[in-house]
């Protein structure tokens, strides 16, 4: 299973005093001057933290594992989201939930809709359609975020398609403040994946400077729009993307101000400033604290921007960096996701349980990924995984069936549909697939070390095993699965040369502490049976 590369937009995003910038020192945030929030300093979960039991019961976890299976039946996505299950044990609001689903999933112009306009001529009736959202937006409780999520669902779209279709659209209206934003948005996204994902120090200096021209063009694009209608909300939100990109904190500043002096009560807006001043991007933990506290200020008028609470203690890497054991760990569930949380916080959740092997809370804060951005696969894959030792196999493959038809491509959907297999008894199947995902990525070290295991544990393919065990002693000599492998080989078949595998395993993992548990394993394979 080939390890997923994280989202890293930057290698540091410089937004020196953000907070204290727009939330204290701007009337545009508020009709009058507010005084500076008091935080309370940041509580770190640790080890001391006193026992509190989970906030469910097995019965209420197994409760909504059923619900959400039944949930992903429904074809609909908005309607899937509104019908899927709450976390257990946590009392998210239903409107804030509900807020989300239709933000994620409901534009007010669809897609399909105003590509047709554009292609037959009718521009300046998507433009119409879009101008009477704007105003519901504006002035309709019950629409906020209105305009903003159809940009969001319909034009962040960096395909050369979507580029085509922008510029056909500025042709047909080139006074069309919707037509300029919608197009600086996808040259934003165009530059976001010309950049790529991985970290700045492995990205190409060439894909920086491609970027860097799309940015141009979207900043032209998004510039011009709100000079031909400063009340197109999408354009900010935009704005803010790109100079996230660009490392550019001053014109993220003027943009959130501009944006927020038409809709105080914009999630787009306030999101986006939450994100750029997380730690990891040069921020602090008390700016984002400043932009949370002036965001609540206007949630009764929007319920979207509770969703920035699950932020206040530092966002992802607060997460991600917990210092938690598994009693610590319940606690960081119950009181950082006491409310309904954005995707991104919801997919830190699920990397860090599973790394602190909380496989339980892994798949709950993973199935609320899927629920309200079901495109995020690799999220998907690793629910997965997780759903046998659950006793979930029946689900595990169903899902592996489906992500081989969805992604074919992809190993990690054989290796998902391989360890279902294998948890079912159904080994033949198993080592199918396993061999599939080599096929599709002859370096991919767990699914060796599984097919090795099956080889040797299962089936007694003894000289498979053998070659699989070399290949992982060759690849990853550092890796103890492929010394067991061999060992164990050397015992049961039997074959020569089991105190030489023994004596270099020790030598090798013997000082290692972390190792210990292996070590003894390895030293019992060679004692004799009794």
């Amino acid at each position: 299973m080939t390890s997923r590369v994280r989202w890293l937009l930057l290698a540091g995003v410089v937004i020196v005093g953000i907070a204290s910038t727009l939330c204290f020192g701007l009337p545009l945030w508020t009709q009058a001057p507010v005084a500076a929030v008091q935080h309370p300093p940041v509580v770190r979960l640790t080890h001391a933290q006193p026992f509190m039991p989970p906030p469910f019961t097995e019965a209420q976890f197994n409760q909504f594992l059923v619900a959400a299976r039944k949930a992903e039946t429904v074809a609909d996505l908005l309607q899937r989201c509104l019908a899927y299950p709450n976390p257990p044990g946590l009392d998210w609001s239903e409107a804030v939930t509900t807020a989300y689903c239709h933000y994620q999933f409901d534009p007010m112009v669809k897609p399909d809709e105003a590509r047709r306009l554009i292609l037959t001529g009718h521009a300046a009736k998507l433009d119409a359609r879009l101008a009477d959202v704007m105003r519901a937006q504006l002035s309709k409780p019950d629409a906020q975020g209105a305009l903003d999520r159809t940009y969001m669902i319909d034009f962040k779209d960096g395909s050369e398609a979507t580029r085509a279709l922008m510029d056909a659209w500025k042709r047909q209206s080139p006074t069309s403040a919707f037509a300029w934003a919608a197009s600086g948005t996808a040259y934003v996204q165009m530059a976001q994946q010309v950049r790529g994902s991985d970290y700045a120090k492995k990205t190409p200096q060439s894909s920086f400077e491609s970027m860097g021209r799309l940015l141009e063009r979207a900043r032209a694009d998004l510039d011009k729009a709100v000079e031909l209608d400063p009340q197109v909300t999408p354009a900010y939100g935009a704005m803010i993307y790109a100079a996230a990109l660009e490392s550019d904190g001053a014109y993220a500043v003027n943009a959130a101000k501009r944006g927020l002096a038409v809709d105080p009560a914009n999630y787009t807006i306030y999101a986006r400033l939450v994100w750029m001043a997380q730690p990891k991007w040069g921020g602090t933990v008390q700016e984002m604290q400043g932009i949370i506290a002036g965001a609540q200020r206007h949630a009764k008028e929007n319920p979207l921007l509770r969703l920035l609470l699950s932020e206040n203690s530092g966002g992802e890497s607060y997460v991600e960096n917990c210092d938690c054991n598994p009693i610590t760990e319940m606690d960081l569930y119950r009181n950082v996701y006491a409310e309904a949380a954005p995707v991104s916080m919801l997919m830190s959740g699920g990397w860090a349980a599973k790394n602190r092997s909380s496989t339980a809370l892994s798949v709950i804060y993973r199935s609320e990924v899927i629920r309200f951005d079901p495109s995020k696969i690799d999220h998907r894959e690793g629910r997965a995984f997780d759903l046998p030792p659950l006793g979930q196999s029946d689900w595990a493959l169903a899902e592996g069936n489906a992500l081989v038809a969805l992604v074919p491509q992809d190993e990690n959907a054989f290796d998902v549909r391989g360890l279902a297999y294998e948890a079912r008894g159904d080994v033949d199947h198993a080592e199918q697939d396993y061999a599939e995902a080599l096929r599709l990525n002859p370096d991919d070290t767990w699914t060796l070390v599984e097919l090795g295991n099956l080889y040797v544990h299962s089936t007694r393919n003894w000289d498979g095993g053998w070659a699989i065990a070399n290949r992982l002693i060759q690849m990853s000599p550092d890796n103890p699965q492929g010394w067991l492998l061999r060992a164990s080989i050397q015992k049961d078949e039997p074959r020569d040369g089991l105190n030489q595998t023994i004596s270099d395993f020790v030598a090798r993992f013997g000082n290692d502490p972390s190792q210990q548990a292996l070590v003894a394993q390895m030293q019992a394979i060679g004692k004799p049976s009794r």
